[in-house]
């Protein structure tokens, strides 16, 4: 890595550590103020702005402009990538080599890791995934939880990122169980709709590598060590998905929730007839409120509130976005042009294309 390159990412977490701080300091002291204040009026009311959340949101513009910079200028990027690739192991087709005695690909439905989001009073609630809108769906449905107070606190759709997000420990949960424990629903049958969003494999995995091992990585050996080198980070995280099943635990680093199968999270290997799934795509083409306003409507969430939904989710995307980058474009080329690299994703990604209906690639 650069000493520049260095610094920038330097820069990039102290800021972020310094938004927080204030963000944070500034909820607690708006909550005292107003417990302060209740003693001597009953006009005061708990939506106050919390002032330095609009702060963070600056920093998030700052960090779009860059991103773009850094997602079109990708000549370490390419010569990174100058590898010799490698020939197939194989000659079976997907289906073939995955459904074969002593399968060489990763099996489908382990007990990885779960993220639930709730809306109650509209008896929705989301299994969200890294890498399949999950930014969004966590905002969306922090905002269907409680749209006033949501507002009032100036948050917005697209900004209302993870490590600062309005609805933080108030609407989430690990597992559908907790949720129909939380608000004593029977398993099935129910009133609930429970939504998950399911990404193309290919599409996800050339998303997280662009965005986690290229845009901004977070640790200084980041990519199981590969850096930027999509053949070594393939073959690594492949034989780390191997190795945490034969362990029998999951180590749950970050790089992991954001690569690892969508079909190992949520505890769908117990609650995968609970969901309906939703194919999620960033193409310009496709329209994610014709897939769930329908599922909103027959939930009586307020025309009002689809409105909002549909105009934030219409004025841009997210600060993290690789969508239409040189980057994106460079990376998804050599992986599709290279049947050693497109086994590898298959390998680790079968059961994801069978369980939610994608078209295996033709190796």
């Amino acid at each position: 890595m650069l000493p520049t390159r260095r610094l920038q990412l330097r820069i990039i977490v102290f800021a972020t550590i310094f938004a927080l701080f204030c963000l944070f300091y500034s909820e607690f002291s708006v909550s005292k103020l107003t417990v302060e204040n209740s003693t001597k009026t009953t006009t005061t009311t708990t939506t106050e702005k919390p002032k330095k959340t609009p702060k963070f949101y600056k920093m998030l513009n700052w960090e779009r402009r860059e991103s773009e910079k850094r997602l079109n200028n990708i000549e370490d990027l390419i010569r990174a990538n100058l590898n010799t690739l490698p020939n197939r192991t194989s000659s079976l087709s997907p289906l073939q080599m995955c459904t074969q005695n002593s399968s060489p690909c990763v099996p489908g439905l382990k007990n990885f890791e779960g993220e639930i989001r709730t809306a109650p009073k509209y008896r929705l609630s989301t299994c969200v995934v890294q890498k399949s809108m999950s930014t969004v769906m966590t905002s969306m449905f922090c905002y269907l939880r409680d749209e006033k107070k949501f507002l009032a606190n100036h948050r917005e759709l697209l900004k209302d990122w993870k490590i600062i997000r309005f609805c933080m420990f108030k609407n989430e949960f690990r597992n559908l169980g907790g949720v129909f424990k939380k608000f004593k629903v029977p398993p099935q049958p129910n009133n609930w709709t429970n939504i998950m969003m399911v990404r193309h494999p290919l599409e996800r995995f050339v998303s997280g590598f662009v965005d986690k091992c290229y845009r901004k990585p977070v640790i200084q050996k980041y990519c199981n060590g590969c850096g930027r080198n999509l053949t070594c980070f393939m073959e690594t995280e492949l034989a780390r998905m191997w190795g945490q099943i034969e362990r029998g635990t999951f180590q749950k680093t970050y790089e992991d929730r954001h690569f690892f199968p969508q079909s190992w999270r949520c505890d769908l290997f117990q609650y995968f007839s609970n969901f309906t799934f939703i194919p999620y795509s960033s193409s310009h083409n496709f329209s994610i409120t014709s897939q769930l306003f329908p599922i909103f409507r027959n939930h009586s969430v307020p025309e009002s509130s689809l409105k909002y939904i549909e105009t934030s989710l219409s004025s841009g995307r997210t600060a993290h976005s690789t969508v239409d980058s040189k980057a994106t474009a460079f990376v998804a080329k050599r992986l599709e042009s290279s049947p050693y690299l497109m086994e590898l994703l298959v390998k680790m990604f079968y059961h994801d294309f069978v369980l939610f209906n994608f078209t295996l690639p033709a190796i």
